[in-house]
């Protein structure tokens, strides 16, 4: 009868184990990717976003920030898409998951 309730506490206790959330890719809020403007640089951007997740290897004014996170406790995942294109180190469209920032025109060079 020991062993019984033993096996029963076991499987209990485990299924009130705490699952943690798994996150993977470049972390991205909608706030910073509102700090882009058209024309700025590589640097710039990275400053701003932190390097890309994926640099495509047969185009380098193509990034690629991606971002997942699988919840422990049962949400639906969420995934984040983001692609920026550059033209001669310059920033000049960006599509994804996130909106395009509603000043992104706003050049700053002056």
């Amino acid at each position: 009868m020991k062993p019984f309730i033993t096996l029963i506490l076991a499987v209990a206790l485990a299924s009130c184990a705490y699952r943690i959330d798994i996150r993977q890719g470049n972390y991205i809020e909608k706030k910073d990717v509102d700090k882009l403007r058209q024309n700025m640089t590589k640097e710039q951007v990275a400053y701003v976003l932190g390097k890309p997740i994926i640099e495509d290897a047969f185009n380098k004014d193509t990034w690629y920030y991606l971002y997942h996170v699988n919840y422990g406790d049962g949400r639906p995942d969420r995934r984040i898409e983001l692609t920026l294109q550059f033209d001669e180190n310059k920033l000049q469209d960006l599509e994804g998951s996130i909106d395009k920032p509603e000043d992104f025109e706003k050049s700053l060079d002056l």
